[in-house]
């Protein structure tokens, strides 16, 4: 049995600990930073969303069974983006295609007050947590910026909230060992919004055989760029750590 850290996330999640699962969504929580409130009830949100054409219909669906399953566990709700707009849980952010878990909020106002105790919670946590945390943040909303017409694997990419949880998550990776690179935002020279913060992973091949990703669709886009480099990649399965997660090698 794993010995896990005691931890308040300040959300409802059936557990006084930081498990994987809690991790996991914490992950996502924290990478979005959005929330919504709804009939006097503060609820966070763990969403996952694509761009139009990235992820069938087919993947999404399965997406979002991989991570119904983990949420389960924790008292989250995950619900398809069809099914939030309209209702009292829809933050206005639910365009793109996708799903969000969302946690009733026991305390939780502030991301950002929230930072201390969370970091000093997952560096004392195993590396198994640290681990469950960084897929969060990556498997919702990061991007693998590659090309498999090029053959070139450059980063996973993360547009950040702002820069205090772009740095803090950055901190969490280079704790665990990743190599990252964090761009805090910047105005635009055209004027106009400023670019978001965007944390970078380099280390994509070692990320994607030791941490992994769930979803179906960044998983196959990779495997195009892995075989058209190496003429062949293998997909395994680490459902045993958490739903639905699986890792490429080259």
């Amino acid at each position: 049995m794993p010995t896990y850290v005691v931890y308040d996330a300040k959300i409802n999640t059936g557990t006084r600990y930081l498990t994987e699962e809690v991790a996991y969504f914490l992950g996502g929580i924290y990478a979005a930073d959005e929330k919504v409130i709804s009939s006097g009830k503060t609820y966070w949100a763990a969403p996952v969303r694509y761009n139009p054409t990235y992820s069938t219909s087919t993947e999404t669906a399965e997406h979002f069974d991989f991570v119904s399953t983990i949420s389960a566990k924790v008292n989250g709700y995950t619900v398809m983006k069809d099914n939030i707009k309209g209702t009292s849980l829809d933050s206005g952010k639910n365009r793109l295609p996708g799903f969000s878990t969302f946690f009733e909020s026991t305390g939780l106002v502030d991301l950002l007050a929230e930072i201390p105790d969370l970091k000093t919670a997952l560096f004392s946590s195993s590396r198994d947590v640290q681990k469950a945390f960084i897929i969060g943040v990556i498997d919702g909303r990061g991007t693998p910026d590659a090309s498999a017409a090029k053959q070139v694997i450059r980063y996973l990419s993360l547009d950040c909230p702002n820069n205090s949880i772009g740095s803090f998550l950055s901190d969490v990776m280079i704790h665990y060992g990743l190599d990252v690179n964090y761009n805090t935002a910047r105005d635009r020279l055209e004027g106009g919004n400023p670019r978001k913060p965007q944390l970078r992973i380099k280390d994509v091949e070692y990320y994607m055989e030791h941490l992994g990703y769930i979803s179906p669709a960044k998983v196959r886009k990779l495997k195009q760029v892995y075989d058209a480099k190496y003429g062949h990649s293998t997909i395994t399965s680490g459902s045993a750590f958490l739903a639905g997660l699986k890792y490429l090698k080259g």
